[in-house]
């Protein structure tokens, strides 16, 4: 195999593919990049971990067919290494040269028969929406996904799409992220059930950390296939595919607080920045330190944001328009912040029933089912 690459090309590929390769395993062959060149001008990375991999094409000069596999870290830093366009060429003896200008490496290769036969991935059910879209509905759910819990299906994001709309579902158990998208251009496509059988599925929170990366022209569209155990999401020259989280997700409806005896409005910018500022001072339980919730205290107009450690504290009046009881709550910072920082509204809807219970935070329209998030609260201690 002797193929000529546009080092730019050459470079993005590789460092789009490295999401796949994993150093953890018993099998070398998976720290592999699978290169092929079959036709006159295009050439394929490929990278695979056993749960997630990558298909990149992209343009090259193939002089001569064939395939190898390089170990993916020292290709990128050969490539990345480069001066200018690449010329790769396999040798019989195992190893391969890269030469750029009068700068050449040598590295071994292995069979591409050692590779991993994947799977063909053909999807029976399939919709296409804008990158901007699915960037939203990730983004602002992710960071509720759970990290290494029992439950498997809550380590991965709920997604339930239908033509006209995209919901995602996370919740890690101390909090609830749900982001519903309507738009009558998101439409299913390829469809090989039922015409209105919703596309469901759980997706692993490292997955969606890669399809983030691949979103980068938010007016065009991204098309996601759904087979029986895999997703696959074609953009431009990428084809990337994970598998799934088997099992039913979580039937998260019986935790959403309802009967809410307060309700505060408030202006989403200035209680994100009090959060910012309350950072700063919190603590928590941890080694024997000191736990320090930030406190949300409700009375007539204004919404008070305090915290005391244990040699510094923090109070800040905000305004907002009550509804209800006076209440004092307390929260984990940082846990609270996280929904703040993903939301775009520029006011929200606060609802509350006890110290103990759940915050709601929703649009202030009522009937709007964009987004709905709530954490739970930490117990206020007599010293806080």
């Amino acid at each position: 195999m002797k193929v000529i690459f546009d080092k730019p090309e050459l470079l993005s590929a590789v460092t789009t593919a490295l999401g796949a390769i994993s150093s953890r395993h018993d099998n070398p062959v998976l720290e592999c990049l699978k290169i092929t060149a079959e036709e006159p001008d295009r050439c394929r990375i490929t990278s695979y971990d056993n749960e997630k991999g990558f298909n990149i094409d992209i343009n090259a000069n193939v002089l001569s067919s064939g395939a190898a596999l390089i170990n993916a870290q020292r290709f990128y830093g050969m490539v990345k290494n480069m001066p200018s366009d690449i010329t790769f060429e396999c040798k019989p003896n195992m190893t391969a040269s890269l030469t750029s200008e009068r700068s050449t490496y040598e590295i071994q290769y292995q069979d591409p028969k050692l590779y991993p036969n994947i799977a063909d991935i053909s999807g029976r059910q399939s919709f296409t929406l804008l990158q901007s879209q699915l960037r939203d509905v990730i983004t602002q759910t992710m960071f509720a996904i759970a990290e290494n819990n029992d439950r498997l299906q809550l380590n991965g994001a709920y997604f339930v799409v239908d033509n006209g709309y995209i919901h995602v579902v996370a919740l890690d158990g101390l909090r609830f992220a749900e982001r519903m998208i309507h738009d009558e251009n998101i439409v299913k496509t390829n469809i090989e059930v039922a015409v209105d059988t919703e596309v469901k599925f759980i997706i692993p929170k490292k997955s969606l950390a890669e399809v983030i990366k691949l979103l980068d022209d938010p007016d065009e569209k991204i098309t996601v296939v759904k087979a029986r155990r895999h997703v696959m999401f074609r953009v431009k020259n990428v084809t990337f595919h994970t598998a799934l989280i088997d099992g039913d997700y979580i039937e998260y409806r019986r935790f959403i607080p309802k009967n809410e005896t307060t309700t505060a409005i408030v202006s989403t910018a200035a209680l994100r920045d009090s959060l910012e500022r309350a950072l700063f001072i919190t603590e928590y339980r941890e080694a024997g330190r000191l736990k320090a919730p930030v406190k949300l205290n409700f009375y007539d107009g204004v919404l008070n944001v305090s915290s005391v450690s244990s040699s510094n504290k923090v109070s800040e009046d905000i305004q907002a328009v009550k509804d209800g009881d006076d209440l004092e709550i307390g929260f984990n910072c940082k846990m609270l912040l996280d929904t703040f920082r993903v939301l775009e509204s520029d006011k929200i809807k606060l609802k509350l029933t006890t110290p103990l219970s759940a915050m709601a935070m929703t649009p202030v329209e009522d009937g709007d089912d964009s987004f709905l998030y709530f954490t739970f609260p930490t117990r206020i201690t007599e010293s806080f």
